[in-house]
């Protein structure tokens, strides 16, 4: 299916951003790891771990 992800050219350097964004909020996406369907589950992976970290629970 034509442009069901967005362009990735390379190089692609480092995507991956940080889950907590400040005020107790995270953030998952592919927006935060690479554009796709993959990367959106490894960054809600990284969001749910980082919650976790912060509740004492990881």
């Amino acid at each position: 299916m034509p442009d069901a992800l967005p362009a990735a050219p390379p190089p692609l350097g480092d995507l991956r951003r940080p889950p907590a964004v400040g005020g107790g909020v995270y953030v998952a996406g592919d927006h935060r790891d690479t554009p796709s369907l993959q990367g959106a589950l490894v960054s809600g992976g990284r969001a749910a771990a980082a919650v976790l970290a912060d509740l004492g629970l990881g």
